[in-house]
């Protein structure tokens, strides 16, 4: 089946609290109605979503928020496919810069370093002890 990237709404805030649970067991939700979501669906199964949102450290950025893919479909390509929607969507919408975070994750490291994100000190950091910290510029 072909796998598609839909923006989500407030009707899909239960299939992402449902894919977040799925992929980030031990994590606190996300708000899904901040920001802008987006979940992919195989046929009608959803499999992977992902959010961003304006950031609320540094002025003029986006932070991107979660990106969750199911066991039975990592290896796919999804999350570099959802980090390009998100990047786009983004410089569309004018922001200079897109932060994130990574915390124990050598895949999502290295899909993050592919892509162009380089590590960075927060003036403030946010995040738990091992918490990464990633910037790419947008203009």
């Amino acid at each position: 089946m072909t796998l598609r990237v839909l923006r989500a709404s407030a009707k899909h805030v239960e299939t992402l609290r449902a894919l977040h649970t799925l992929t980030f067991r031990h994590d606190a939700h996300e708000d899904y109605l901040d920001g802008s979501w987006w979940i992919v669906w195989d046929g009608p199964e959803p499999v992977a979503f992902c959010g961003m949102r304006q950031s609320g450290t540094e002025a003029g950025s986006v932070y991107l928020s979660r990106c969750g893919v199911l066991a039975s479909h990592r290896g796919r390509g999804l999350q570099r496919r959802l980090l390009r929607t998100r990047l786009a969507e983004a410089k569309r919408l004018g922001y200079r810069a897109a932060i994130t975070t990574t915390y124990l994750n050598t895949a999502s490291a290295n899909n993050l370093i592919r892509s162009g994100f380089r590590l960075y000190d927060p003036e403030t950091p946010w995040g738990v002890g091992a918490t990464c910290y990633w910037r790419k510029g947008l203009t």
